[in-house]
């Protein structure tokens, strides 16, 4: 069984995170919480019966014999944390974006090699079971043709982010095209706008890649509110997604429709089990223990960071 320590207990971590380990409790031993706000610290020691709680990270990764690390925090903060565990020869998981930019992420890269311990990156729309069911369904079908990513908000006004919102959450669907088309960019054309906003709230970009893929991403945040889609398309099949609760397929020139709960098999009211969440842990989990390399490691996760930053326009040095 896996000792785990968590870093982080602000909502993200008790909404999708803390509740998704607990349920793999026949393999993880959840040891010890960290968390600088006493008062959320409070309500996650309490709710899943910590037997240890620190405020300060160094101290578990010195008191503890941890095997796994799940550090959630945003990437503002995110980095020297990750780092510490990392160093201290620790598997972790972390939360999209892996830091504030890609010279952390790179970071983050070679202290994970040099420790030979993995940082697996929570980009759980890969493991979404709609998503997983057209990756299957079109690779029996031949070749991928195309993979359209839409993340749409309504976000005017000031800029809410640390980063940008194309860093800190459309990334979620960059990475979801990259993953989806099975290649790596070769060309991206790619804008950038903003509309009623302070900061750019609006990105579209045309991506093609070296296994002769197109991918398109349109992140929009000046819409009128919160839709995520995704299309992929094979040789005579393409699924359409509404990303969890539904896959459209069209094959043949026939149409079938299915719930994410379906795809699975579970109740439909045990969204965490087909939305990605649960999945995607336990994959984490699987693969410390079989001691292999994480779907979403930061090794691999470099490469959609890269994609993000060509959107962005960001130049490389």
């Amino acid at each position: 069984m896996l000792k785990a320590g968590f870093i982080g207990a602000g909502g993200r971590a008790q909404g999708a995170h803390y509740p998704s380990v607990n349920r793999l409790e026949d393999d993880v031993e959840m040891c010890a919480a960290c968390e600088l706000d006493e008062g959320k610290l409070a309500q996650v020691a309490q709710k899943y019966e910590f037997p240890q709680t620190f405020t300060d990270h160094r101290k578990m990764l010195d008191s503890l014999d941890l095997d796994v690390v799940y550090c959630i925090m945003n990437e503002r903060w995110l980095l020297q944390p990750a780092l510490d565990c990392l160093n201290a020869g620790k598997h972790l998981f972390i939360e999209k974006p892996p830091g504030a930019n890609s010279d952390e992420t790179q970071q983050l890269v070679e202290t994970a090699i040099a420790n030979d311990v993995y940082c697996m990156v929570g980009f759980q729309r890969r493991f979404a079971a709609v998503t997983q069911e057209a990756v299957r369904r079109v690779s029996q079908k031949g070749p991928v043709s195309l993979a359209v990513t839409t993340f749409n908000k309504q976000i005017l006004g000031s800029n809410r982010e640390f980063t940008t919102t194309l860093w800190n959450d459309v990334c979620h669907v960059v990475d979801l095209l990259r993953f989806m088309a099975g290649g790596e960019p070769t060309e991206v054309t790619a804008h950038q706008d903003s509309f009623k906003s302070e900061a750019r709230n609006f990105y579209t970009a045309f991506v093609r890649f070296d296994n002769n893929a197109t991918g398109v991403v349109f992140g929009n945040r000046a819409s009128g509110g919160r839709v995520l889609r995704s299309e992929l398309h094979g040789v005579g099949i393409g699924c359409y997604m509404k990303i969890p609760e539904e896959i459209e397929i069209y094959e043949n020139n026939s149409r079938s429709v299915m719930g994410g709960w379906e795809v699975d098999g579970v109740d439909q009211n045990d969204s965490p089990s087909y939305e990605g969440a649960l999945t995607m842990h336990r994959h984490f989990v699987d693969c410390v223990t079989k001691k292999e390399v994480p779907l979403t490691d930061v090794r691999d996760v470099i490469h959609s960071m890269h994609l993000v930053d060509q959107i962005e326009g960001v130049l490389p040095d």
